[in-house]
């Protein structure tokens, strides 16, 4: 119990240091099932070897506060329909960014696509343990997706170039692609013409020495 509660007051500090991007704040429910997401993250790996991060603080830092700094791209209301999704998160991994934005906004429907099946089986287990049903888990290549979504996410997936071409064919029109960078230079110099450059932003989370930034692009017609 001393531990989840050191965990819990390390995640609470964290959200007050990136609260500018987690709009609106994290409630308490969800808190708990942040915790209880590391917790079970912690069991699998020792198994599954799932992260390389292996203390649990350190894997509120790089996965769930990395993770919880995109909900300040996130579409502001469910405009989810038949094979169209709020957000899809292409190379989850083992569910990030996409289990913690789930907790974050139960409003809005998520896609997750990764192609490692123990990597899905832990998404599918997190989501029973946790109560979490807004997000579908497609345990596949990109190539064969064919849903598609208001806003693409990719955490580590591509070269920023590669991704946005594949996101291309995955982004509704009007929609945009948020990419999660290191440095602010692996962006191209210039987007494919399918997309425009809304914004590169740096953004600093908690226990992360390396510089990190998120590039938006809005999805052009045509």
């Amino acid at each position: 119990m001393a531990e989840i509660c050191a965990l819990r007051r390390h995640l609470e500090q964290g959200l007050q240091q990136v609260s500018a991007f987690v709009l609106p704040p994290v409630n308490e429910a969800a808190c708990d099932r942040l915790i209880a997401l590391v917790t079970l993250l912690v069991k699998w790996n020792k198994v599954y070897n799932l992260t390389a991060v292996r203390e649990p603080q350190q894997m509120i830092d790089r996965h769930l506060l990395d993770s919880l700094v995109m909900c300040r791209w996130l579409p502001g209301r469910s405009v989810a329909g038949e094979a169209v999704f709020d957000v899809m998160d292409v190379g989850t991994g083992a569910g990030f960014p996409v289990l913690p934005l789930a907790l974050a906004r139960p409003d809005l429907q998520f896609l997750s696509v990764e192609s490692n099946g123990k990597k899905t089986r832990f998404q599918r287990q997190a989501m029973l343990e946790l109560g979490i049903g807004n997000v579908t888990v497609m345990h596949t290549r990109i190539a064969d997706v064919k849903d598609r979504a208001q806003l693409v996410i990719s955490r580590a997936f591509a070269a920023p170039g590669e991704f946005l071409q594949i996101a291309e064919t995955l982004c509704e029109t009007g929609g945009a692609v948020a990419i999660m960078l290191g440095r602010a230079d692996r962006l191209p110099v210039s987007v494919a013409p399918a997309y425009q450059l809304m914004e590169v932003l740096e953004i600093d989370v908690p226990g992360t020495e390396s510089p990190r930034h998120v590039a938006l692009c809005r999805r052009l017609c045509g």
